[in-house]
């Protein structure tokens, strides 16, 4: 009796265990399963079953256009590269350093000059008065002379007691060189503008200052205003040309109306 029982139930343990180790290879058989179906075929071995790839294959003997590329920059680089170590290879030709010009070492030269042309170069025999533009020879206006035919007349005193000659024109001034310095809000016509001015050098003359005018129309001041463009001899005394003697200069304005 206790041996029939014994024995049953070592059946019984043994289907368990039979059970479990069943259930442990099944399990085992599908992870193998699982794992060949996830790996991929290995290279050169055919596979049995169909599979769709989806894409764009490249014709056979011919490359893509981004490996040509990359070929052609590749190369590029390769023959830059070689250009630069061959120029860094080549000797660079030498520098020639300047030359100096050699100063030449010797006795000062000196310039040989005739008896004549010392003659010629004695500045002491140079006249010693300033020419006009005239061609005249000129004195200057503290020469003093006076009282000949050809003289020029003087026609009164200026400011600081100063002896005063009567103008005479190289060249009357123009319309165009009187007209900007008019004051038209003063402008009364007809009327006149006089003025004293120091003769200069090429006719010119400096230093003006005001005489007299027509009452209230300021000819004086444009007068004054315009006389660095007037062209007037110096005074004549003894046949001489006193340049820095005063002058006279008188204006008269009038008023011209053009026709309709």
């Amino acid at each position: 009796m206790w041996l029939r029982s014994r024995l049953f139930a070592d059946s019984g343990l043994l289907r368990r265990r039979s059970a479990a180790l069943l259930f442990a290879i099944i399990v085992e058989l599908l992870l193998i399963l699982l794992l060949l179906f996830f790996v991929p075929p290995l290279p050169g071995r055919k596979q049995s079953g169909r599979t769709t790839v989806f894409g764009i294959e490249a014709s056979k003997g011919e490359d893509s256009p981004d490996k040509k590329t990359s070929q052609k920059k590749v190369q590029k680089r390769a023959s830059a590269q070689k250009q630069q170590a061959q120029a860094q290879t080549q000797p660079k030709p030498p520098v020639p350093s300047p030359v100096e010009t050699p100063v030449p070492v010797g006795p000062p030269t000196f310039l040989k000059l005739s008896r004549n042309d010392y003659q010629q170069g004695d500045i002491s025999k140079a006249p010693t008065h300033p020419s006009t533009s005239d061609g005249d020879s000129a004195e200057t206006a503290d020469a003093g002379g006076g009282g000949g035919k050809s003289d020029t007349p003087a026609v009164g005193k200026g400011r600081h007691g100063e002896t005063l000659y009567a103008a005479e024109w190289v060249r009357e001034p123009r319309n165009a060189e009187l007209q900007p310095y008019i004051n038209e809000n003063r402008a009364r016509y007809p009327g006149y503008g006089l003025v004293a001015c120091r003769t200069a050098p090429r006719n010119r003359v400096e230093d003006c200052y005001e005489l007299g005018e027509t009452v209230g129309t300021g000819f004086a001041g444009s007068v004054r205003q315009a006389a660095f463009q007037f062209l007037v001899r110096a005074p004549r005394v003894d046949n001489k040309l006193m340049v820095g003697a005063w002058v006279s200069i008188r204006i008269d304005y009038s008023q011209t109306r053009r026709a309709p």
